[in-house]
């Protein structure tokens, strides 16, 4: 048998392996939930919530609407914590920001939140208002999350603050950049596509417009609730903010030329949580 030949038949068999990989993936296993990874902290402290999280930027305390929702959470509520900036650690789903408590990995911003106010016993608003919390929680978290990440997303100054961490010179990460925003951009239209559908630019601002009147209406006084913050502010907080106090883009023309209440209401949640921590 020729080196050629030797060459075609490895290939040929990489390519069964293959196909009978992904038919065993397909249709003789159960999807499942990953496992749970084990803790970084092993040193702990009782009760101290340890979030590992994106790093930090000059502008915004994280780019993540999820990371800062939980920072923000966790300062609202006066919860004894350590940030862990990583570039490389995920929770078991892949993602950040996760936690760990008392030898607990907890991941996703949402189950971190239920599991932080019931073990610090954090009260729920009346029953009314707690629905209403929820709902508004899931319309910025999912929906307007959506349409926040094209405007983010579209602009250049994301891909220089996402580069930023990555090691190497400045004249390489220049060059990274429209690659790096080529493939995101097609990872982020096929993203939104699949949780809210693929709209022109007019009918995603439309929609967007119909998302940040309902939450501004939804501000009562100081904050959404009336003048203490609560865990929906916190999550309202961090999709805004990660959004608008970064770099100018469409999202933060629209707030400005739309929604004042808005911006006045996240720079009250910055006066009281985040004093030091913004560039405005």
């Amino acid at each position: 048998m020729t080196i050629l030949e030797v060459i075609a038949l490895i290939i040929i068999i990489i390519f069964v392996l293959s196909l009978l990989h992904s038919f065993y993936k397909t249709f003789l296993t159960t999807p499942s939930v990953n496992s749970t990874p084990k803790i970084h902290k092993r040193d702990f402290k009782k009760d101290v919530v340890y979030l590992y999280q994106f790093p930090r930027i000059n502008t915004v305390p994280n780019l993540s609407s999820f990371c800062l929702k939980t920072e923000t959470f966790l300062r609202a509520f006066k919860i004894p914590h350590e940030v862990i900036e990583t570039g490389n650690l995920r929770s078991r789903n892949g993602t950040l920001p996760f936690i760990e408590l008392n030898g607990e990995n907890i991941p996703d911003s949402d189950l971190i939140e239920m599991r932080l106010r019931k073990h610090f016993d954090i009260p729920n608003l009346p029953a009314e208002d707690e629905a209403h919390a929820t709902a508004i929680t899931r319309l910025a978290d999912n929906h307007l999350l959506g349409l926040i990440i094209k405007y983010k997303a579209s602009e250049e100054e994301w891909y220089k603050a996402l580069l930023r961490g990555v090691p190497g010179p400045d004249c390489f990460k220049t060059l990274l950049r429209p690659v790096v925003k080529k493939l995101f951009m097609k990872k982020i239209h096929e993203r939104v596509g699949a949780s809210i559908g693929n709209f022109t630019e007019e009918e995603a601002e439309m929609l967007c417009h119909k998302d940040l009147q309902a939450i501004q209406d939804s501000i009562r006084e100081r904050f959404l609730f009336g003048d203490k913050i609560t865990p929906a502010d916190c999550t309202v907080f961090g999709e805004f903010a990660s959004a608008y106090y970064p770099f100018p883009n469409k999202f933060s023309r629209i707030i400005d030329s739309h929604y004042p209440k808005i911006r006045e209401y996240c720079d009250r949640i910055i006066e009281e949580l985040w004093a030091q921590d913004f560039t405005i």
